[in-house]
């Protein structure tokens, strides 16, 4: 729809950080207990018209119809300091106690004229984001 009706679109992917360890420390269950909770406070605490889904694994995306990279921005950061300040069971997910999510914002047209290349270049940003010290966010096409 967005390419049709020449709109912008955003999408923002996110990885919970250091989640392998989550699984090794206090196992599966646990893990999935983690995502099941995470899942319900972001479908929380995004606009109606957002779509939220499971990605993959630990990795989850926001697609941000008729939204531009700032907007994106200020609700991936919204989400990203919410999360940390919320306690999962067990307290102590990571090793500092506190969950923390990276992620990765790509936008329609501006950066990619397909959705492929969208979620490429999104993807590139999420693990940009992660070899950078994790609990941030990066934006496509931003240094």
């Amino acid at each position: 729809r967005a390419a049709r009706g020449a709109q912008v679109l955003s999408l923002a992917l996110m990885d919970i950080d250091h989640f392998k360890e989550i699984n090794d420390t206090h196992g599966h269950l646990a893990g999935d207990q983690i995502l099941w909770e995470l899942s319900a406070l972001i479908m929380r605490n995004v606009r109606g018209e957002y779509v939220f889904a499971r990605y993959g694994g630990e990795e989850f995306s926001v697609i941000l119809p008729e939204t531009g990279k700032q907007v994106a921005r200020g609700l991936a950061e919204r989400l990203r300091v919410f999360l940390s300040s919320q306690s999962f069971p067990p307290n102590e997910a990571q090793s500092d106690g506190n969950l923390t999510i990276s992620l990765g914002i790509a936008t329609f047209p501006e950066d990619a004229k397909s959705i492929d290349d969208l979620i490429k270049i999104a993807d590139r940003a999420l693990y940009k984001a992660k070899e950078n010290g994790r609990n941030r966010i990066e934006i496509a096409g931003e240094t």
